[in-house]
């Protein structure tokens, strides 16, 4: 998880330098740089995990817009007592062993906005909808498996690791503060899965101003 997180702090640090140094060609400010953090839930709330992303906000009319951002997310369920069993010698005692899941992912995601009521109010609701790519590692729980062409089983730990795609859809609540408008803080909820059957369901406040 650490490594996922300095990703994300050198993705955040690189953004908001060039955010700092480019000069605005639009006089409406129409780019936002948001940070969220929140709580995901994996799978069907099998354990929670945090969640933060840094997101490019903008706006292509009064009504559609895009997000893209670098998000990260990661954590562990309690630890808990499992029986397990030698597959080769039925019958046989089994042994009391610790385990818990953990799931660590890092992906870049696309969203596209839909602003029922105009993305030009000091309060604004919107939908969302896209897809992401990343990289993901979770441990499950020990199972037993077998080898068809053998006819053999085996107790292994529950595994997967590797790149995946998915797809998202999100609720949006946002409220814009001060007589310039410029900062803005608000709320996103959201769900997701991905080709590994990962899902998760996210809860999050965040933060943001306009450049």
């Amino acid at each position: 998880m650490t490594s996922y997180f300095r990703v994300f702090l050198v993705f955040m640090l690189s953004i908001a330098a060039a955010s700092g140094s480019a000069q605005s060609t639009d006089a409406r400010r129409i780019g936002t740089l948001q940070l969220g953090v929140g709580t995901a839930m994996m799978g069907t709330g099998d354990y929670k995990m945090l969640k933060a992303h840094l997101e490019y906000e903008m706006l292509f009319a009064r009504h559609f817009g895009s997000g893209t951002r670098l998000a990260v997310a990661g954590g562990s369920s309690e630890e808990r007592i499992q029986t397990v069993y030698n597959p080769q010698k039925p019958g046989s005692p089994g042994v009391n062993v610790p385990v818990s899941q953990s799931y660590q992912t890092a992906n870049l995601e696309q969203e596209f906005y839909v602003y029922p009521f105009g993305n030009d109010r000091q309060a604004r609701f919107f939908l969302g909808g896209g897809g992401y790519v990343g990289h993901s590692n979770r441990y499950g729980y020990p199972q037993n498996h077998i080898d068809f062409a053998t006819n053999e089983t085996s107790l292994d730990l529950e595994h997967e690791k590797g790149f995946h795609a998915g797809y998202m859809f999100s609720l949006n609540l946002d409220l814009r503060l001060g007589q310039t408008q410029n900062w803005l803080i608000g709320g996103k909820t959201s769900f997701q899965n991905d080709t590994f059957g990962n899902s998760l369901l996210t809860l999050q406040v965040k933060v943001g101003r306009r450049f």
